[in-house]
């Protein structure tokens, strides 16, 4: 019925809501809206940062931080390092920071902060205003001013690497029906979700809209969160065979509840004792500790025959119903040739179930994940990982990454760890290289990787 996660002091609890069909059909256009807002805020935006980016002063300061970081890198990695390249070192520090002063002056005029697109927004807002109150719109903002610092780190990460590591990443648009959350800043407008306590039931309002929520078979676990203090709320959908799905999430305040066994009554994600090597791979996790070492490959059942499958049929659906759009050699025409696209209830079936095995194999990895994390965190309480770039793998593994995301696994690990107040200790390949080096272990040998990992 819920699902429940922590981030810094605060998590997550989420319930299903009952909707009527004239309320499906409410949300579904509030939804709308907000893709439609979002892209059109996020043009108005790029154009900005165009225009930003395009001057003399700003090229200039970026060419020379990297200038200045090549330099104090090639310094720093010399045999001898004497009192004047210390200070040389210095000098060019000093340098590159008034160069990144002048980079964060030319920002603020362009008003490009998280405050400036809250108040740039307020151009756009008006229009939707009967759907989206002022609160998700600047969330909008929020997540548009988020894509773009995501873009800068990786185009700063782009600057040092070869061209053909390169990412070349950038911002964009929301595709129909991939926006899957609206978001509020508080529990007192917009969205807002009233705890009847007596009746054991919630109330969600938000804009006319009211949805019940039954907690008479809500979990232990669920009746103790729902009894602290709401930070905010968010609607949430899901597609599940076809139709979408509609949940309440609510942003708590406070620490996660306790999990009981209800069969022997004791605390469920206790720490264990000693410490634990995990070591990462694109497809595997090796768990070092001081019972042994433990190999688990995390990459999933993939159902591809049946998505080749239904991949193909719906091509043929798609040429049958647009024979326009094609050339006589069977390739697609150009983009401005193309009037549009018309799709059969044939291809719509299609598209469902394909969608639907996609959602599965993550339900699925997403479980195994909460389970691997489980048994991770009752191994030890002092965790030492080596130190991998998985978005950088991705260019390369991208299908392995996927299949198996120990990325994300990383993250579940370290959630549950910070209920304990717990971190993992990264330990980058440059202090590793040397012991693999000195005691000739492999990479591969996952097993010694693992114990030496633990060992540091």
């Amino acid at each position: 019925m819920s699902n429940a996660e922590n981030t810094s002091g605060r998590y997550i609890l989420t319930l299903p809501l009952k909707t009527e069909l004239y309320q499906e059909h409410i949300l579904e256009k509030r939804f709308r809206l907000g893709e439609q807002l979002y892209n059109k805020f996020l043009n108005f935006e790029k154009k900005k940062y165009f225009e930003m980016t395009k001057r003399k002063d700003y090229r200039n300061a970026q060419s020379l931080i990297k200038d200045f970081t090549y330099q104090i890198k090639s310094l720093n990695n010399a045999s001898d390092i004497s009192k004047e390249t210390k200070k040389m070192i210095q000098d060019f520090k000093k340098q590159r920071k008034e160069q990144y002063d002048i980079i964060y002056n030319i920002k603020k005029m362009f008003n490009w902060s998280e405050f400036g697109f809250g108040m740039d927004m307020k151009k756009y807002r008006g229009y939707y205003k009967k759907n989206l109150n002022s609160q998700i719109c600047n969330n909008l903002a929020v997540r548009c001013f988020r894509a773009f610092e995501k873009m800068e780190e990786e185009l700063i990460k782009d600057q040092y690497r070869s061209d053909e590591d390169k990412v070349n990443p950038c911002v964009h648009y929301k595709r129909k029906d991939t926006l899957k959350s609206l978001c509020g800043s508080q529990n007192t407008t917009g969205i807002r979700f009233i705890l009847d306590d007596e009746k054991k039931a919630g109330l969600v309002k938000w804009q006319g809209l009211e949805f019940s929520i039954d907690l008479a078979k809500c979990t232990l676990y669920e009746w103790k969160a729902l009894q602290s203090e709401i930070c905010y709320c968010a609607v949430k959908r899901e597609k599940i065979k076809g139709k979408w799905k509609y949940y309440i999430q609510l942003t708590l305040k406070g620490h996660v509840p306790d999990k009981f066994n209800k069969q022997t009554g004791e605390l469920k994600r206790q720490l264990g004792k000693g410490n634990v090597g995990l070591y990462f791979t694109s497809t595997s996790l090796t768990v070092s500790t001081e019972d042994g070492v433990k190999t688990y490959h995390l990459e999933i059942k993939n159902h591809e025959d049946k998505k080749t499958e239904l991949s193909q049929k719906m091509d043929t659906s798609r040429r049958a119903t647009n024979p326009d759009n094609y050339n006589e050699d069977g390739t697609s025409k150009e983009k401005s040739e193309i009037k549009g696209w018309h799709f059969s209830n044939a291809y719509k079936k299609y598209r469902a179930e394909l969608y639907e095995i996609f959602r599965k194999e993550c339900e699925e990895k997403k479980l195994l994940q909460e389970i691997l994390a489980n048994v991770v965190i009752a191994s030890g309480d002092v965790f030492n990982c080596n130190k991998m770039d998985f978005k950088f793998l991705q260019r390369n593994l991208g299908r392995k990454i996927q299949a198996a995301s120990p990325s994300m696994l990383k993250s579940v690990i370290e959630r549950k760890l910070s209920y304990h107040g717990v971190s993992i200790n990264e330990i980058s390949y440059s202090k590793l290289n040397p012991v693999l080096e000195e005691k000739n272990i492999s990479k591969k040998n996952l097993e010694d990787m693992a114990t030496l990992i633990s060992q540091f």
